[in-house]
């Protein structure tokens, strides 16, 4: 008589979970891993078994695999929070932002007071720069746990984003008064409190908050990079410049430390070491794309289009989904004369980014230099329809229009009725505009400090101040702001009433400054021909300006209208020059292309610029 077979034991499956639980507590990752594997291979599809998986595969650093067991186990049961914390915070290490969002919306649906996911959805929030939102989810995280220190951590950053500077130093302080035994919770407090009074321009407390920090744990990057920006507001310029590299040496992948670095480096004019740290950070990430992606942009910035196109073509190699890196290339290829290769480029980029009115309006101008006015025209409206109050999509339409002739261009660019000089009034307690521009210039100086122009802006020989001037304290500078006040509300109530004009259809009683600063070019300086892309009116106010100016036939340092950035076969170009006088304020549509005539002169020619932008 045959025995039956012995019957095989079913594992339990619960006991075995717990085991993996424990091993994930001691760290003891080989032997979860174990009891799991055991577990799925009874039972393949057990959710809670797949997400401790995809938990002991994302300490492991086995991201791609994590993922996928998550997904696994939601497919199996979707109402479980807590694995949607965790694909959302592994979607957020991975840069997919809007994905790690939707994850923490789901998470928290589930389970209104989970604390944790409201924090994380915050934090996702606030990368794809919904402050507003991240505000509140913060908000609701400390509703939950009012002693929250991380969550009042975020809430004050988020507050500073939003520009509220002063609520994010209360809730800091305030974080700050309770006894912090972790000596990394209290440096992040005091770094974010620095980061408060940096924005409020309070520097010198800035600068104590950071090094107090840096005393706690000395190897926060973010520390190094933030007492940076606050040396250079502070002007203290090669300091800051060390601070930036202590940051990238820190963290060789920050590419924001790398950027204002070598930003610095340029205006500095420290060409030894300007774009050496991407060198140097690529002989540790050579396959990373972002190094020569960043450098790219410099060295298309500084003219340098051949090494430009070279280091283009090499982040394209490694980033082939990045509609940056292949924007910039087909960019540089048109600077370069290349047309048929940059059509061809930007023929595939209107069809990977169909949505993305910048490519639209560089993919005209490319049309426009290669001699076909007609197609460009068509893409510069495609651009239109895409960003309708695009001051460069305006102008690049504009140029189309003058190239084939067509009427609507003139009555866009209207140089004489568009473009007006106002007399501005000696501002209160000064008895002559020269008396006021003499002051004014000699404040100045100190916001001058740099030795070079900024590599994005289009100053040639000269220096350019980096923050917003109106707003920002300066005395001088807020009594010149009530008289372009005047002159900007007297020009917008002279606007006729046009739905058609691009200029004119936007007008609005009420306007703001999006941008202020102010320029000062030296000897053979000049601005490029360009337009202001953040604008509505632009302007030019005359602070000081040099004999040269005072040759009619030459108009050396007048501002020029009409003339673009490249010929595109445009004979007479220029439609008018206005010579600069102090205390005159020249405003005009930011879509209108403009530019300066070098001047040779020992004397600087001194501007106070602005964007106004309408309101309500």
């Amino acid at each position: 008589m045959n025995e039956a077979a012995p019957v095989p034991v079913r594992p339990d499956i619960d006991a075995l979970i717990q085991q993996a639980l424990a091993h994930v507590g001691r760290n003891d990752l080989y032997q979860a891993e174990q009891a799991l594997l055991e577990s799925l291979a009874v039972v393949p599809e057990h959710a809670t078994a797949l997400q401790l998986l995809g938990v002991v595969r994302r300490i492991q650093g086995r991201l791609p695999e994590a993922e996928e067991l998550y997904r696994r186990s939601l497919a199996i049961d979707p109402a479980q929070p807590q694995v949607h914390y965790n694909l959302g915070n592994l979607l957020k290490a991975d840069g997919r932002f809007e994905e790690a969002v939707a994850e923490q919306r789901e998470a928290v649906r589930l389970k209104p007071n989970y604390v944790e996911a409201h924090l994380q959805l915050a934090l996702a929030l606030s990368e794809t720069d919904d402050h507003a939102a991240a505000e509140k989810s913060c908000r609701d995280a400390l509703r939950l746990q009012p002693n929250y220190l991380f969550a009042k951590q975020a809430l004050a950053a988020e507050l500073c984003a939003l520009g509220r500077e002063k609520e994010a130093e209360r809730i800091l302080r305030q974080a700050l008064t309770v006894g912090i035994r972790n000596p990394r919770q209290a440096a992040a407090l005091e770094h974010n409190l620095g980061i408060a009074l940096k924005q409020q321009r309070r520097f010198d407390e800035a600068l104590s908050l950071f090094d107090m920090a840096q005393a706690k744990v000395p190897d926060m990057p973010a520390v190094d990079y933030n007492r940076g920006a606050a040396l250079q507001q502070f002007g203290r310029l090669r300091e800051a410049v060390e601070s930036y590299r202590k940051a990238v040496a820190r963290n060789p992948l920050d590419m924001s430390a790398h950027q204002e670095l070598n930003e610095l480096l340029y205006r500095l004019g420290d060409d030894d070491n300007f774009l050496v740290s991407y060198d140097e950070a690529s002989v540790l990430y050579p396959d990373l794309g972002n190094l020569p992606l960043q450098k790219a942009k410099f060295l298309y910035l500084r003219g340098d289009y051949p090494a430009a196109r070279d280091h283009f073509f090499r982040a394209c190699e490694l980033l082939p989904d990045s509609i940056t890196a292949q924007h910039g290339l087909a960019v540089v290829l048109t600077h370069l004369n290349e047309f048929t290769t940059a059509l061809s480029r930007y023929e595939a980029l209107t069809r990977m980014a169909a949505e993305n009115g910048q490519v639209w309006r560089n993919y005209a101008q490319t049309l426009l230099a290669a001699g076909d006015a007609k197609t460009a025209l068509g893409a510069a409206e495609r651009a239109l329809a895409l960003e309708p109050d695009s001051q460069v999509a305006l102008a690049v339409w504009g140029l189309a229009l003058r190239v084939l002739g067509d009427p609507r261009e003139e009555h866009m660019n209207d140089a004489e009725e568009l473009v007006r000089v106002y007399e501005i009034a000696p501002p209160e307690g000064f008895s002559s505009i020269g008396d006021f521009n003499c002051a004014l210039n000699l404040y100045l100086d100190s916001l001058h400090r740099d030795r070079r122009e900024c590599i994005d802006q289009t100053l040639r020989a000269g220096t350019q101040t980096l923050d917003n001037l109106f707003g920002m304290g300066h005395p001088p500078v807020e009594l010149l702001r009530a008289r372009t006040d005047e002159a900007v509300a007297d020009y917008v109530a002279r606007m006729p009433d046009d739905p058609q004009h691009p200029l004119h259809r936007r007008r609005r009683n009420a306007f703001q400054y999006a941008a202020s600063w102010s320029s000062r070019l030296h000897d053979c300086g000049y601005h490029t021909n360009h337009v202001h892309p953040k604008g509505w009116i632009s302007s030019a106010y005359y602070v000081a300006a040099p004999d040269a100016v005072h040759k009619p036939d030459a108009k050396e340092g007048w501002i020029k209208f009409g003339e673009p950035n490249l010929p595109f076969g445009i004979s007479d170009a220029v439609r008018r020059s206005v010579q600069p006088r102090p205390g005159t304020l020249v405003l005009f549509p930011s879509y209108m292309w403009h530019g300066t005539v070098p001047f040779h002169s020992a004397q600087s020619r001194t501007t106070i610029a602005f964007d106004a932008v309408p309101t309500g």
